[in-house]
């Protein structure tokens, strides 16, 4: 039962990226992709397939991991002998409430904090809601994508954003790996999904001498962002990074940010570059 729930996982990881890949128009990987959901999905068992299906059909997820005996679906608490079912692993487990398949993991990466309002203002607009000032990076010293990633997320942890960087950062290498989240234009998105707490967070780092990350035909990755998506914000992600996407897609607004110098400066640039694609 643990393999199969495995590869329900690797298909509900798959199914995503797919979704991700189209919504970044980089249509490199597409092919590839839909053979191996189409591949994997007929060698799993009909019944269980058809409710995997159903399940994704509903909600963003339909895999999810009960942490703390909490479907981290939906939060509901998980009945005692049930969860101990789901722990030992030799079950086809649904959670009682929102019916999501459940599966035991040791520990899941913490986002500690969401992004501070002022609640006696209007609440935060653009990627105000997703990210700050103190999340920018505007000259990575990393020389690798995986060093690359470890700056980020340290930056993210000792803001107080997430706790024990190098769960997050293993989680997302191991993302990397499906497919690389690099594209073209010099960009990156690699993130981390399943969280646990928080809300949708990202940090930006540049690269102006371009790093190895991926993107197709070798190409330089010069400008990545590294997001962080709790359980249920998994399609609220994919409408971040089109807004990104679609605000650097030319060269001149590119440029602009490669050349901040501090992140105050980086940080009022990506602001004004999103201010149209990112509500």
């Amino acid at each position: 039962m643990k393999q199969l729930i495995n590869e329900l996982i690797q298909l509900q990881d798959m199914n995503f990226t797919l979704q991700e890949q189209k919504a970044l128009t980089a249509d490199t990987h597409l092919k590839d992709l839909e053979q191996s959901i189409k591949t994997l999905s007929k060698d799993l068992p009909a019944d269980i397939y058809k409710t995997f299906k159903s399940l994704l059909d509903h909600y963003s997820t339909a895999v999810v991991p009960m942490s703390n005996g909490t479907c981290t679906g939906c939060g509901m608490t998980v009945p005692t002998i049930m969860a101990y079912e789901v722990k030992v692993g030799d079950k086809f487990i649904q959670c009682p409430r929102c019916t999501r398949i459940l599966y035991y993991r040791e520990s899941l990466p913490r986002q500690l904090k969401r992004i501070a309002s002022n609640p006696v203002q209007k609440p935060s607009a653009g990627i105000a809601r997703f990210s700050a000032s103190s999340l920018m990076i505007p000259q990575l010293e990393a020389k690798t994508r995986d060093e690359a990633l470890a700056e980020m997320i340290e930056v993210m942890a000792a803001q107080e954003f997430v706790e024990k960087p190098e769960n997050l950062l293993k989680a997302a290498i191991s993302r990397e790996s499906i497919v690389p989240t690099a594209i073209e234009h010099g960009l990156a998105f690699p993130h981390v999904r399943g969280v646990e707490g928080g809300g949708l967070i990202f940090a930006a780092g540049l690269k102006k001498q371009g790093l190895q990350f991926g993107a197709p035909k070798n190409r330089l990755t010069k400008i990545v962002f590294f997001i962080v998506i709790p359980l249920a914000a998994s399609a609220f992600y994919l409408q971040l990074i089109t807004g990104l996407m679609e605000s650097l897609r030319e060269a001149p607004a590119r440029n602009k940010i490669l050349d901040c110098k501090t992140p105050e400066k980086m940080w009022t640039v990506l602001s004004q570059l999103t201010k149209k694609t990112i509500a």
